[in-house]
Formats: C-alpha cells, structure tokens, sequence
C-alpha cells in the first residue's frame, strides 16, 4: 500500500527529517545545554549509597541547582524551538553555567559548568544557513540600489561625510584628512 502513512520510506526517511530539522537550528547547543542542566539537577537532590553508608549532597544548593537548572533547561528548549531567540538564551545560559560554578557544587563538579560554557557558546556562534539561490531583502535593496546608481551615473553620487586620502577634489580632501588622524600627535 503506497498511501498509507507508516510506509513512507520508513527509518531513512525518517532520519533524513531529524538531519534538516536539526540544520535549521543550534541542535548541538541545546543538546550540551540541556546536559548540563541535568547535571546540575542531580547531585543536590542525589543519594548514594555504599553498604550501609548513605552519602548526600543535601545542601543550601538544593533551591538554586533547581532554578538554575529548569531556566537552562528552557534555554535548552528554546535552542530548539525557537532559533531566533538563540542569543539572548545563550546569553542567559552561559551566565547561569558560570553562577552554577560558585553556587551549585562547584557547577557539578566541574563538568556541569563545562558543558553549559560549551553548549551555549556553540548556541551563541550558530547561524541559520541560506537556501541557495534565495536572496535576503538586504542583498534584494542592495542590488537594486546599485544597479540605480549604475543608470544614474557617477555624477548622481553623493560626497561621503568621511574625508579620504584620494579624494577627488584634488588636495583639499587630502589635507583635511591629513590634519584628522589620530594618533599621529602633532606636526
């Protein structure tokens, strides 16, 4: 049966949908993220046992590993669901993995931490890819603005409000901007 929904290709098909999915969005920043949030989670909450030795981790940390891991889990989320709000949960992310140093259990004993300066960073870095041959609306403007001045000719320029060393009024401009570098100190 070709129409039917469950045979559409089955697990290749279904993997070549999780790979677009996860290239329209920091995937591996949520990931990391979303990791070191449950590693901040668990150890104030943990109870180990050996024999009849039971060790706890029980602290004033308990309250803040639980908000600093919920709100990175939601930056986590965020990675994922919406990748426009990527900076500012990154931002919120890498702040939270650095408190989580001094307040949660040394951030985890150090790999909480970690992994939340690595998963937001890679959040923070990551950019969406164009489709080829797809243009923005800048790169639209741009184009059409050039090609109008190529129509209007060079006359139709106008004069730049930074003074440049080649400019075409002869020394004028080159005098004026001759006298405002900096740095150079007096002549």
């Amino acid at each position: 049966m070709r129409g039917t929904i469950g045979n559409r290709g089955g697990v290749p098909a279904v993997l070549a949908g999780f790979r677009r999915w996860r290239r329209t969005r920091p995937f591996w920043g949520g990931l990391f993220t979303l990791l070191a949030a449950l590693l901040l989670l668990y150890p104030p909450y943990a109870s180990l046992k050996f024999g009849d030795i039971e060790v706890s981790l029980r602290t004033t940390a308990g309250i803040s590993a639980l908000v600093i891991g919920v709100v990175m889990i939601a930056c986590a989320l965020s990675f994922w669901i919406r990748p426009e709000w990527r900076l500012s949960a990154g931002i919120v992310a890498l702040l939270l993995s650095l408190v989580a140093l001094v307040v949660v259990n040394l951030g985890s004993f150090l790999v909480g931490t970690t992994l939340g300066v690595i998963g937001s960073s890679l959040a923070i870095a990551w950019s969406p890819r164009r489709a080829p041959g797809r243009e923005t609306r800048e790169a639209t403007a741009d184009h059409s603005e050039r090609s109008e001045r190529g129509r209007r000719g060079p006359a139709a320029y106008k004069p730049s409000p930074v003074p440049r060393e080649n400019g075409s009024r002869g020394g004028e401009t080159a005098e004026l901007a001759e006298a405002t570098r900096i740095g150079e100190g007096d002549k």
